[in-house]
Parts: C-alpha cells; structure tokens; sequence
C-alpha cells in the first residue's frame, strides 16, 4: 500500500511538473495611449506617427494615415506588419469626446518578466451610414506584431470575454494569418 502510495505520488509530481510552465496563469495589464505625452517619429507616408510608453521592453507605435489609425508594439513596432495594418472602415483609437484609448496586454510572466503574446484594442470606426466600435486582437511575439481577428464590439454581448478567448488560443499561439478574420455576429459595426 505504501509503495502504491509513494508511485502515484510520484507520478503527481512528474504531471504536475510537466505541466506546471505550460499552465502558466494568463495575466491582463492595461496601458493607456496619451498622444500628448508620445513622442514623433519619421513615418513612410501620409500623417503622424509617434512612439508611446507601453509596457516595459513593448513600447507603443502610433502613426495616422487617410483611412485611419495604424498601431504596432514592440521594440522595432514601426517595422511589423501591424504598423502596415488598420481596418478597411475609417476609423480612429479615440471616441467622440476624445478620451485616452487604452490597451488590454494578455501576458505571462517568464523569469520574473512580463512576456506579452497578445493586445486587445478598441478602435472606433465610420462609414457614410453608420459609427461603431471593433476589438482588434493583435499577435505579439519577438518576430511578429499583427492583427489576427476582428470582433465588432456592439454586435456581440460579451465582445471582450471573445476577443480575450481569440487572444489565449489564435493570437498567443498561431502565426500571423495573411488576413485577420471577423469573429462573433457583425453587421452593427463598419470594419
């Protein structure tokens, strides 16, 4: 009975080590994006682009161009695919009383440091006929900084608790797709 005893044990103790660095708890930190307190930076192309404080070692790419606001991260944010990407509607990171916007970072902490793999957005969009509000779920990992999913935040009830679900499995452990992808109901929302 004791050996029996001492063998599961055991064989808890390898499980649990195995799995202990996999089941990392999933963390949120937010930042806000106070265009007032970034700095200007050199852009290819049409309007402003500045560098905004994020999170430690993540800072904030912020650049403006006709069809709206373009946002990265990361040490080269400037350089990623998400610099290059915005929504097809015009939009804007600002509401109509032009409150600081702010980011949601789903991290994990890693040798005592906060390790992003994933930031939720909300963009304000319009078109001719309507105005809306888009979660944008963007990749974060060393190599690549890119929207994965759209979520119109006005269509779906619980937009926030999708985008984050979308963030923990696509965004935190797929490569950048070609195209994001529209998930949840849509229609309230131009994208």
């Amino acid at each position: 009975m004791a050996v029996q005893l001492v063998r599961l044990i055991a064989i808890i103790v390898v499980l649990w080590c195995g799995t202990a660095e996999a089941i990392q708890q999933v963390r949120s930190l937010y930042t806000a994006v106070d265009l007032g307190a970034c700095k200007s930076v050199e852009r290819d192309g049409d309007g402003a682009a500045r560098i905004c404080e994020g999170l430690p070692g993540y800072p904030i790419y912020v650049a403006e161009g006709k069809q709206g606001v373009y946002l990265s991260v990361g040490p080269d944010a400037g350089a990623m695919q998400a610099a290059h990407q915005t929504l097809k509607s015009f939009n804007s990171l600002f509401d109509a009383s032009g409150r600081r916007t702010t980011i949601e970072w789903r991290f994990v902490v890693r040798d005592d440091r906060t390790v992003p793999y994933a930031t939720i957005v909300r963009y304000f969009t319009h078109s001719a006929t309507a105005a809306g509000e888009v979660l944008v779920v963007m990749r974060v990992s060393e190599d690549e900084v890119c929207h994965v999913a759209y979520v119109d935040a006005l269509a779906n009830l619980d937009a926030i608790v999708l985008a984050r679900k979308i963030a923990d499995t696509a965004a935190r452990s797929k490569a950048c797709p070609e195209e994001p992808s529209v998930e949840g109901a849509r229609g309230r929302s131009p994208m």
